[in-house]
């Protein structure tokens, strides 16, 4: 039996490495599903996919058709200059700094006669290989408005979510990992919870009714298999309990430390031009009272 156990264990891992070589990342990341808000008019956020026998050769699509899409490659081209630049900044996010490098590009090109400009940067990407042997790809853009010059968000990717996955698990178990993008381990937990309290309070209704039993019953025999009962759901109960009780503790923990489905995270500072605070302060007459600082 242990045996079999180990073997089914081994099979489901080598399933799992196998499947996690087959694409970029485990959980399709949230933009894929939602593209973010800019937070200005100059530039927007868009999603080009590719299929190719090669990553390489599918971001080179996906970079094609992100050009093709903006007007560029059509028509007669005259000049096509393409600059590449990358660009690091740090973002806070949930308390904690992140270093981020961003690959900047920018294209300059003649179409029928007319010169004009496009500048973006390529934020993240998803891959995935295909039966057929092909990868496919989708990526992530900023692109500005064609000769409009950008004030691109600062932005990070990330797999963690703090506090927004925890108080949902704290409140449902297993509504932490659904919305975090890992629906199998969140319908798992949340069903398993489902079913664990059922059979606690199943156990406990029968544990209660053999309790009513023992005192109704004057015959000896009777009361020693009611009692047997009796102590067996009560063992049952208990059972679920620690099991409901340890779930519970394995869904808080997870909802703090296993990655989630990638997202992108804005630096609120870059969508607004001003911040304010509000501080206790002394006024003229020594009373207290609060004082309120703008910065630009």
């Amino acid at each position: 039996m242990k045996s079999r156990l180990l073997a089914a264990l081994a099979v489901l891992a080598v399933a799992f490495m196998a499947n996690s070589a087959d694409r970029s990342d485990r959980i399709k990341p949230r933009w894929m599903h939602s593209l973010p808000d800019p937070s200005n008019s100059t530039f927007f956020y868009i999603t080009e996919t590719a299929i190719a026998p090669t990553l390489s050769d599918a971001r080179k699509e996906c970079f094609s058709s992100l050009l093709q899409n903006a007007g560029f490659e059509k028509g007669v081209s005259v000049k096509s200059d393409y600059n590449t630049a990358e660009s690091e900044h740090s973002l806070v996010v949930d308390g904690q700094s992140n270093d981020v490098t961003e690959s900047y590009f920018s294209v300059n090109s003649t179409i029928k006669g007319k010169e004009v400009k496009l500048q973006g940067v390529k934020i993240d990407e998803y891959w995935e290989r295909r039966e057929d042997g092909k990868v496919y790809l989708t990526t992530l853009f900023a692109r500005s408005q064609v000769d409009m010059t950008p004030r691109f968000d600062k932005i990070v990717t990330t797999a963690k979510y703090g506090v927004h996955g925890l108080w949902r698990s704290a409140i449902v178990p297993g509504w932490g990992q659904l919305y975090k993008g890992s629906t199998l381990k969140g319908g798992l937990i949340m069903g398993g919870t489902a079913a664990v309290i059922g059979a606690t309070i199943y156990m406990d209704c029968m544990r209660s009714d053999y309790a009513r039993k023992i005192l109704k019953t004057h015959i000896a025999e009777n009361k020693r298999t009611y009692a047997t009962r009796r102590d067996n759901f009560t063992t049952g109960r208990n059972i679920c309990l620690g099991v409901l009780g340890a779930l519970y503790v394995y869904n808080i923990i997870d909802a703090i430390v296993a990655p989630g489905a990638r997202r992108i995270v804005t630096d609120s500072r870059s969508k607004a031009s001003y911040s304010y605070s509000i501080v206790p302060a002394l006024l003229e007459d020594c009373s207290p009272g609060l004082a309120m600082q703008v910065s630009f």
